[in-house]
């Protein structure tokens, strides 16, 4: 048996619970015998579903970044992850060997480094320093050298 002080509107009472099942209780209060049911609990309320829109964000100036007909993949430097362009290490017409830093950026708190697929030269840059680009924006296109 259980013994419970309560106070209902401001008045003390104790409470003695002999039984407790899951429909009903024998409970003794100040003295008084009281067979207690319990009510059935309503069925919890089913949250409607939530669908987001996705919406594109609208830049102040576009940016193509993505490949030009004459760029292939090969000949195309991309961000490989999203980040912010730090810098910019190779200008247009510059040699690049494979392997070679051309671009640096920051994507989570780290600097990382932006390296030439392929020996080449710059063709063309379509970034510059301050620009966020996202996985996959063509950074850089390459010719063959």
């Amino acid at each position: 048996m259980k013994t419970y002080k309560i106070q209902i509107n401001g008045k003390d009472y104790t409470v003695d619970i002999e039984s407790l099942g899951d429909e009903s209780a024998l409970v003794k209060c100040n003295g008084n015998r009281y067979d207690v049911t319990f009510e059935a609990p309503s069925a919890p309320k089913k949250r409607e579903k939530i669908q987001r829109k996705t919406t594109t964000p609208v830049a102040a100036q576009p940016v193509s970044r993505k490949a030009s007909g004459a760029a292939t993949a090969a000949a195309a430097v991309k961000a490989p992850i999203p980040g912010l362009i730090t810098a910019i290490l190779v200008k247009v017409g510059d040699s690049v060997e494979n392997g070679q830093v051309v671009a640096k950026m920051e994507a989570m708190k780290m600097e990382n480094n932006i390296l030439a697929s392929t020996d080449s030269l710059v063709k063309e840059i379509l970034v510059k320093v301050g620009d966020s680009v996202l996985e996959g924006d063509v950074l850089m296109d390459m010719e063959g050298a």
